[in-house]
């Protein structure tokens, strides 16, 4: 059992390598989060700052300071702060969830499952993107799920009592995370969950002071730290602009209520049609949930998506902490095919074939549409197309001959070879057309560094951390061009195309340089 459980981590590591790893500073930060982490932590290098996030000149109030520290701790390592180095933390963050995922599901359900559930997760489209991205939420959902899943061992049993003061010292590292939902979401599950089973006295075996002190043992110094070095200001932002503000009225982020409906499935792909094909065989709902474990879990999926569809905010990868439960969920249903405890019904056999199917027909698709729309992309897109066909066909044979663990890996199979082949060679062809770092490097090299450099209408810092300027000034309106120009000395100022013609002064403007980015023509002009 033990040498299987090994042989199950080091495969799960293994895969977790190829997917997240190879190509990961490939390409440039893309806009508008990547370089925005980029610049933060490039910044507090340069200034030997461990303290307090700055952006442009700004304080940063956003997110808290966790993954700024790991990136820059890997950066000092490294040398520089670099495209690796500012997604490394995901990375590893979704090695940590695959790893997380199979330990829950290895404690709780069997190792079979855990470990089948695990390899969804690892191939699901969001989860992938998000391993191989600059986000603090890979890195929140992996310290999510470490707490709940301590907190499960002590309350259910499985592990020691004191496994509870590691679930709230690790709650407090998700909320130096990504605030204070590092915090309300654990316990909003755990609560929701002793409603459910109406055993409030279990509370009480939480060790809830003790966990309480070593929740502010880990959380107070830095939050009182920051609150201090900025009197009040960081901490007043967070939790009035970047908490309340954002929960109840969009902040830029608003979408309907069923946005989720819509976006999670897509998210889940490649593994959505198995979840329906799961639910269908499903036991009735009402006796399942009498049990302990299924209850959690379901609670842990409930909680998470009712909780965000509640809020006028709504981003895809909000929903990334509660894919745990959603995989293994998943994975449970493929053990429970393997050992014939749930039929090979329709609903099963007609999914599979459908998403084979999608299989094939990509597999066409996907050389017919680069060589209409992106002739360069043609040969790129055959080894993806190869690995769609086969997984496509040898799918379709697999669930004729009722082989539901060749199912299983033809899919996974298919996913990963197609989603390394894009990390290492599709994604970085995609790079030349929405990076700004060869335009920026050409606004280094023009605009000497003495001299002020200024930005109409954008606050993407990707030229920030290009062109490694601390500050580039955002102006806003024509008026303030005026303003600009009515000085009497040479200004310098990055716009787009679409702009030139709302500020005038054509006659006023010299032309240095230009070119298109992410589908956008920038224009570096000297104005007066």
């Amino acid at each position: 059992m033990v040498s299987s459980r090994r042989g199950d981590f080091l495969c799960l590591i293994l895969l977790s390598i190829v997917l997240y790893f190879p190509g990961l500073g490939a390409r440039d930060l893309w806009a508008p989060v990547e370089p925005r982490y980029g610049e933060i932590v490039r910044v507090m290098s340069a200034r030997g700052e461990w303290l307090v996030p700055t952006i442009n000149g700004e304080l940063y109030t956003d997110k808290p300071i966790l993954y700024f520290w790991l990136v820059l701790i890997g950066a000092k390592i490294m040398g520089s702060v670099s495209e690796w180095s500012v997604r490394l933390p995901s990375a590893l963050s979704a090695l940590g969830l695959v790893l997380a995922t199979y330990a829950l599901g290895r404690d709780f359900l069997g190792g079979r499952a855990g470990f089948f559930g695990a390899i969804i997760l690892a191939t699901t489209a969001r989860v992938f993107w998000e391993g191989r991205w600059a986000h603090t939420d890979m890195l929140f959902t992996l310290l999510f799920t470490l707490s709940l899943y301590f907190w499960a061992r002590a309350n259910f049993q499985r592990g020691a009592p004191r496994e509870f003061l590691l679930a709230y010292g690790l709650m407090g590292l998700a909320t130096l995370t990504k605030g204070f939902i590092g915090v309300v979401l654990p316990g909003l599950i755990c609560l929701c969950y002793v409603a459910l089973r109406r055993d409030w006295r279990s509370i009480f075996s939480w060790r809830l002071p003790a966990g309480a002190v070593i929740f502010f043992l880990v959380t107070v110094p830095w939050f009182g730290a920051v609150t201090l070095a900025t009197d009040g200001r960081w901490l007043e932002e967070f939790v009035i602009v970047h908490h309340i503000q954002r929960y109840t009225s969009g902040a830029g982020h608003e979408q309907p209520f069923y946005y989720y409906l819509a976006n999670f499935p897509a998210d889940l792909l490649p593994w959505t049609p198995f979840l329906v094909s799961a639910i269908a065989a499903c036991p009735p709902a009402r006796a399942r949930l009498k049990e302990p474990i299924p209850l959690f879990l379901c609670v842990w999926f409930g909680a998470i998506f009712i909780f965000f569809s509640l809020s006028d905010t709504k981003r895809a990868l909000y929903l990334l902490p509660l894919f745990p439960p959603v995989a293994l969920a998943i994975g449970c249903y493929f053990d429970a095919l393997t050992r014939s405890d749930v039929a090979q019904g329709a609903i099963y056999r007609w999914m599979a074939y459908f998403l084979f199917g999608v299989f094939l027909l990509g597999s066409i698709s996907l050389p017919i549409g680069a060589w209409y729309f992106q002739r360069e992309l043609v040969w790129l897109s055959v080894p993806a197309a190869l690995a769609m066909a086969g997984g496509g066909l040898a799918g379709m044979a697999a669930v004729w001959r009722r082989r539901p663990v060749t199912v299983f890996f033809a899919v996974a199979a298919t996913v990963s070879l197609t989603m390394l082949w894009a990390s290492l060679r599709i994604l970085p062809f995609i790079d030349r057309y929405k990076s700004p770092r060869p335009f920026a490097f050409e606004v280094k090299k023009l605009v000497p560094k003495a001299e002020p450099l200024y930005i109409y209408a954008d606050a993407m810092n990707d030229f920030n951390f290009y062109t490694e300027r601390e500050a580039i000034p955002v102006v806003s309106s024509p008026a303030e061009v005026e303003k600009l120009t009515a000085r009497g000395v040479p200004v310098y100022l990055l716009i787009r195309e679409r702009d030139l013609k709302a500020i005038g002064m054509i006659e006023k403007i010299s032309f240095l340089a230009k070119a298109p980015v992410g589908g956008k023509k920038w224009n570096l002009v000297r104005l007066g």
